[in-house]
């Protein structure tokens, strides 16, 4: 997938709870919980080394059943456990993987659904209608019971979303930009040896509201309670059997890399990434939260009414600051902030590897810099309202500050008003200190509260420093908002 704006998130409690289900003696993705919000982490790492892109997921005669995404062999991976260590592989005889997206149960047998059609160029689609065969006298194996060729009656669509409800099988297709998704129903499935080289003809039965552009990977429906959960790379979706149309009845954010592979086991909800992290959260639809995400960032921005002049060194006011805390930084490298009166001042030293790049207002290109961002509102994508602070060269009279617009194709510079900054650049250390305005970066009031996140931009090559998360433009590895609160002395 190509890498998108950053994941904004929501706050997380430090309400500590065990990560062992106690209902169920299963372990729990979720580490620490609030009201509404939880922590989420890996309760399981896919260790078979061949099923490295895990699309599908469903849970089928006491077991876990897996498969790999597009241009893979036509091979099912059944396993008792979440690791999938030691898993049975079984080829399954007669069938293609031209796009394989999810997996079904339909009457004790497996839908393979090879639906996927990035190009929207497919005549049909095929599912394969699989049995499980245990081990007797030859080894476990599968059979191709049926294979249903599927045509949409508005031509292609790329789908990776399936489940059975109510006997029947129903499609999700991915949302390419339109007002919604669509969701088609098989009110009849026939072989395709029966149908003398026709197909199977999907029926629109619902538009699923969802923010244009999200993709839906992954479905799941669970028969006892009559709830259908959709996932995309940054939500979960609930929709009730009774209300299969519109807006969902409950979403919940989630930041858990390239996640396309959902199922239930009882009331259990089990999904996986492509990167081979296997989540669970035990419970599941008795939870209300509206975010499962990794732990953030957390700080305080100390406030004093006195006001200091900057020189460069920062020592006047060295005994009020307080550090923000950057994974990954060295024994004598810091970031550090004051909000003295009306100013925020900042002190910073830190190492850079290689050549310092510069920035020209003129350029759509920002050079090495550290980077402050802070949240407006608990969002999604970045937007205009998101204030980006940058710090570093401009190339021509050494250290400038600029606001940095990041909502368009193209990174947007202007020179930060109202701030005054000393410092140098040499042997490979950027060090500097600013007072910036605060009305910059809040405007007329400053929050008691807020979302904050620092970070190094091509300092250090492939690991930057950052405050919360891992990386601002990577879908895979998102950045998160962390919190930040005032603390009056």
């Amino acid at each position: 997938m190509r890498p998108v704006f950053p994941l904004l998130v929501l706050t997380l409690a430090a309400l500590a709870v065990c990560a062992q289900s106690p209902s169920s003696g299963e372990r729990d993705s979720l580490t620490e919980v609030s009201e509404k919000h939880a922590a989420l982490e890996p309760v399981a790492r896919i260790a078979l080394t061949e099923l490295n892109e895990c699309s599908g997921l469903q849970y089928l005669g006491g077991a876990f059943w897996a498969h790999n995404d597009s241009g893979a062999e036509a091979r099912l991976y059944r396993s008792t456990e979440l690791d999938f260590a030691k898993s049975e592989i079984l080829d399954v005889p007669g069938a293609d993987n031209v796009d394989w997206e999810d997996l079904a149960a339909l009457d004790g047998d497996l839908l393979a659904c090879d639906i996927g059609d990035n190009g929207r160029a497919r005549e049909s689609v095929m599912v394969y209608r699989v049995r499980y065969v245990p081990a007797g006298e030859k080894p476990a194996r599968v059979e191709l019971v049926a294979s249903y060729p599927i045509q949409y009656p508005d031509g292609a669509h790329d789908a990776e979303g399936a489940f059975v409800m109510d006997g029947k099988l129903h499609l999700v297709v991915k949302n390419r930009g339109e007002k919604s998704t669509t969701l088609f129903r098989l009110d009849e499935l026939k072989d395709a040896r029966d149908l003398a080289g026709k197909a199977n003809m999907a029926l629109a039965v619902a538009e699923l509201t969802l923010p244009a552009g999200e993709q839906i990977t992954g479905a799941d429906f669970d028969a006892p309670s009559g709830t259908l959960v959709l996932l995309s790379y940054t939500h979960i979706y609930r929709y009730s059997r009774d209300k299969l149309n519109g807006e969902p009845a409950r979403k919940t954010l989630i930041a858990a890399r390239q996640c396309e592979a959902i199922c239930f086991k009882g009331s259990r909800l089990v999904f996986a990434n492509e990167q081979r992290d296997v989540y669970a959260v035990n419970g599941f639809l008795q939870t209300k939260y509206e975010s499962m995400l990794p732990a953030l960032g957390k700080a305080v921005l100390p406030v004093v009414k006195d006001a200091f002049e900057i020189d460069g060194t920062g020592e006047a006011w060295s005994n009020y600051r307080s550090e923000i805390a950057l994974a990954g930084r060295g024994q004598d490298e810091h970031l550090g902030w004051l909000l003295a009166g009306d100013r925020l001042l900042l002190k910073g030293k830190l190492r850079y590897h290689g050549d310092f790049q510069s920035s020209r207002l003129v350029s759509s290109s920002l050079g090495s810099a550290v980077l402050l961002s802070f949240g407006a509102e608990r969002r999604l994508n970045v937007a205009a309202q998101d204030v980006q602070i940058a710090i570093g060269d401009n190339g021509e009279r050494g250290l400038e500050a600029w606001r940095v617009d990041l909502t368009g194709e193209r990174i947007k510079l202007s020179r930060l008003q109202e701030c005054q900054l000393k410092g140098s650049v040499k042997k490979g250390v950027l060090e500097f200190e600013a007072s910036i305005a605060a009305g910059q970066v809040w405007g007329e009031k400053i929050p008691e509260s807020f979302l904050f996140n620092a970070m190094t931009w091509k300092l250090r090559g492939e690991r930057e420093l950052q405050f919360s998360g891992e990386d601002i433009y990577s879908l895979f590895r998102p950045y998160l908002w962390g919190d930040v609160n005032l603390r009056r002395q």
